[in-house]
């Protein structure tokens, strides 16, 4: 009997070494595949910054809030781009107005700010001249910037369409989100940048590839 006993702690005593081994190995293996995922990801991270973030820009914009924004009446908002890089840049810009109002409990109330269609709340007379509307949420630049240069303005006004607003937006204040791009001009990272490396086949992108492919440079 007391050999049985010693033959079974013996047999615990391995089966112990053996998990210890195994529990090691699980730990090191699931060590390595985090530190795999950490180098890629880090990597992705750092490839993204440098293509959208390696070319500086700075918005210029005049406009002063008014305290209380009232139908069928002009305001003044000027916005334009200017390349504060050291290379050649195109220019997309995000301009997007933002109309709200504050409730009587406190909470802020978002309301429809439309500029198209058939009944729109707010005409901006967007400079179709020096700009392209790309119908994906952004304007584009028609020319490429040198260093120091600045776009013509975007649009110069705004104004709130009676016809087409309700008593709800009594009171509203207006501001804008603005978010400009620059990219180099170098052939073809604009593709790259704004259309994961595609080149469009719809209108109006494909008009704004042709303005811009004849004028990037090879490096």
């Amino acid at each position: 009997m007391k050999k049985k006993q010693g033959s079974k702690k013996h047999l615990s005593i391995k089966q112990l070494f053996l998990f210890a081994g195994f529990l090691v190995m699980l730990i090191s293996l699931s060590f390595g595949l985090y530190q795999t995922y950490a180098a890629l990801t880090d990597r992705d991270q750092k490839q993204n910054e440098f293509r959208v973030g390696n070319f500086q820009t700075s918005i210029e914009e005049e406009f002063d809030p008014p305290a209380s924004f009232e139908p069928e009446k002009d305001y003044l908002k000027k916005v334009a781009i200017k390349n504060t890089g050291e290379q050649e840049s195109f220019i997309r810009v995000l301009a997007l107005p933002i109309l709200t109002k504050k409730q009587a409990n406190g909470s802020i109330l978002l309301l429809p700010a439309t500029t198209d269609g058939p009944a729109p709340v707010l005409s901006i007379d967007y400079n179709l001249t020096d700009w392209i509307n790309g119908n994906d949420g952004y304007f584009y630049y028609k020319k490429k910037l040198k260093k120091n240069e600045r776009t013509a303005n975007l649009f110069t006004k705004v104004k709130m369409n009676q016809a087409s607003i309700t008593d709800e937006y009594k009171g509203v204040l207006l501001s804008f989100e603005i978010k400009a791009e620059g990219i180099s001009a170098t052939r073809y990272a604009y593709r790259d940048a704004w259309w994961n490396g595609q080149i469009p086949t719809i209108a109006p992108l494909v008009q704004i590839d042709d303005l811009l492919k004849i004028q990037t440079v090879n490096e």
